[in-house]
């Protein structure tokens, strides 16, 4: 079986680098991009089980959009999405609260950075498997 490929999607090239090396030794093959239009291309060109977004990218909510547009487009809308953010200390609102709400931000989780390794390779296989 072919190992689970994992999107992340962040401008935080020391994020992506270290969580790229962590998931790939727990087996998973890792691709990244750094902004909206990577991510697009990325998802196209190689079609990632599971994506890892950030929030704050090329403007605050920028993750927001992304996420909705994965979920609206029929090709991508059974990917499920984790957002992976540090924005819950930046604003006072919980957005983790939010994630359920379909209408409001459709994440199949909410995820709080920073975060610790084994938490993050935890949701991502109860999502996709080992």
């Amino acid at each position: 079986m072919k190992p689970k490929l994992i999107l992340l999607v962040d401008d935080d090239r020391n994020f992506v680098a270290t969580t790229k090396r962590i998931l790939k030794g727990k087996g998973f093959r890792v691709a990244a991009a750094h902004n909206t239009t990577e991510c697009f291309e990325r998802i196209k060109k190689e079609k990632p089980d599971l994506v890892v977004l950030d929030i704050m990218l090329e403007t605050t909510g920028t993750g927001f959009e992304i996420c909705r547009r994965l979920k609206q487009e029929k090709k991508t809308a059974a990917i499920p999405v984790i957002v992976l953010s540090a924005i819950d200390k930046v604003f006072p609102f919980k957005f983790a609260s939010a994630a359920g709400d379909e209408s409001w931000l459709p994440a199949d989780e909410f995820l709080d950075k920073p975060i610790e390794a084994h938490i993050l390779i935890r949701h991502i296989k109860r999502l996709v498997g080992p």
